[in-house]
């Protein structure tokens, strides 16, 4: 193993901040293999591709950015500089890259024109049901009114900071616009189009 690979594990892992982040983006890849002849593995921390989400999809400045993982100007500097650095040495080295995924549940909102049950989930249907799904269990935490079921709005000029807000991670419907998918990923949300939605889906949306 290189040099450069022994400083990185050091700095990244003898001398870390055990204070917990606070984690709202959740990894859709978690490996990145290279076709180069390098069989060195890089270990990206969950902390580092939330800050990298954070400055560098939703440009964030580094003092907001900051706040949102409920830690220090200069804890965030620290993570985001290493996050960099260990994205760059894969490009350069062709080294593999590992997502460390720590976050145990995750959000996912779909469409239904019923209040009570998904029924007819496209993207203008009259309401948005929002579950939090953690290990085995769904539970569905709200329904809203969908503003994009209103013809004078386009879903993916409201749609995307609204379920930012909620801190939604994947959003399912029957058919998803490829301008939508777009603005939903600039957001750090995964659109998945599912032509039946259920229990399973909710589950495991990304299968």
């Amino acid at each position: 193993m290189s040099s450069i690979f022994l400083n990185l594990c050091y700095n990244f892992f003898m001398g870390r901040d055990k204070l917990k982040r606070e984690l709202k983006f959740k990894p859709l890849c978690k490996a990145f293999y290279s076709e180069c002849k390098n069989s060195n593995k890089i270990e990206l921390l969950h902390e580092e591709i939330e800050a990298i989400y954070l400055m560098d999809l939703k440009n964030l400045y580094q003092a907001d950015a900051a706040k949102a993982m409920g830690i220090s100007r200069a804890t965030f500097a620290k993570i985001i500089k290493n996050a960099r650095e260990k994205v760059a040495l894969m490009l350069i080295t062709g080294a593999n890259l590992e997502v460390l995924d720590e976050k145990k549940s995750f959000r996912v909102a779909t469409l239904s024109d019923n209040k009570d049950k998904i029924e007819n989930p496209i993207v203008t249907a009259k309401y948005i049901h929002i579950y939090e799904v953690k290990k085995d269990n769904v539970l569905k935490l709200k329904v809203l009114e969908n503003p994009a079921s209103d013809k004078n709005f386009r879903p993916g000029q409201i749609l995307p900071e609204m379920l930012d807000k909620l801190h939604i991670n994947f959003f399912v419907s029957k058919v998803i616009g490829s301008g939508l998918k777009d603005a939903l990923l600039s957001h750090g949300i995964f659109a998945i189009s599912k032509e039946k939605i259920d229990i399973n889906t909710l589950l495991n949306p990304t299968t």
